[in-house]
């Protein structure tokens, strides 16, 4: 019990000194200049077809490749600095002991991770607030959007930066469609942060940023050129390609990952890398 209870003290300090830190006035400046770029343009079709914008657009936010880098880009930074062993944190680790700390890390990790995708579920709805209803299905904008969106655009002169498919909105549910992308989001996020930390723990501070830098190339290749020249077999061995939720095969087609393949290796490969990264920390020296 005292060792959980200096867990979540860990958590507690190491979550106040991130959200304090200058780097993270950057990723919300970034977080909303492209949410913006995604969502705004709805407000600007709605009025002109004088139709509500429903609060369900969150899943379509990585529609586009670019979007699945700017992601994977601002949990990069978002976890830059994880594992770092300070003069603060060698006195936490002193206070609490070495399992305790690390422990405490991976809570704020999965912590920062829950308050990332909770903040971008936040900004899918603030920027279509003067246009928004709050309705329980997908509403008519975004149905409209899913059988004639060239149309749309040809009408209104607005680019879109998301593309909604008919097949999302006939299999899901609003509410189902939002929670799940939610969860993909946190979980990928999760991975890249316990995938830093662990290659910290065991390589060094480089190797960390270089293997999660590796990942974020990939899942650009994967979602792009990589279809045309390797095959879609790439996005299998992608787990950061599957934060958008357009990404993952809900038809179990066996084209792409499937959710019991995506959720699968992304739970199991954090928890067993937290675990490995707790084992490491309690038997390395400090430099």
């Amino acid at each position: 019990m005292a060792e959980l209870r200096g867990s979540l003290r860990c958590c507690r300090i190491l979550i106040r000194r991130e959200l304090g830190s200058p780097k993270m006035w950057l990723i919300l400046i970034m977080m909303g200049v492209f949410s913006f770029y995604c969502y705004a343009p709805l407000c600007t079709i709605a009025n002109f077809y004088k139709v509500p914008v429903t609060p369900w657009a969150y899943p379509f936010f990585m529609s586009f490749p670019i979007m699945l880098v700017v992601n994977n880009g601002l949990c990069l930074l978002l976890f830059s600095d994880v594992g770092e062993t300070d003069g603060y944190a060698g006195l936490m680790t002193v206070r609490s002991g070495r399992r305790a700390y690390m422990a405490g890390q991976l809570l704020c990790i999965l912590t920062m991770g829950f308050l990332y995708a909770a903040v971008l579920l936040a900004m899918s709805i603030i920027f279509i607030l003067p246009e928004i209803s709050f309705e329980g299905d997908w509403g008519v904008l975004l149905h409209t959007l899913a059988e004639s969106s060239g149309q749309v655009q040809a009408q209104t002169g607005v680019s879109l930066s998301i593309i909604v498919p008919q097949e999302i909105l006939a299999v899901f549910t609003p509410v189902e469609a939002v929670l799940i992308s939610f969860l993909c989001i946190w979980l990928s996020a999760a991975f890249m942060g316990v995938l830093i930390c662990f290659f910290r723990v065991y390589v060094s501070r480089a190797a960390g940023i270089f293997a999660a830098g590796a990942l974020v190339c990939t899942a650009l290749f994967s979602a792009s050129l990589g279809m045309l020249t390797v095959g879609r077999w790439l996005q299998f061995f992608s787990p950061l390609s599957w934060a958008g939720f357009l990404s993952i095969d809900w038809y179990y087609s066996g084209l792409t990952p499937s959710p019991a393949y995506v959720f699968t290796v992304l739970t199991a490969g954090t928890t067993a890398m937290g675990i490995a990264s707790v084992w490491k920390f309690e038997r390395r020296d400090f430099d």
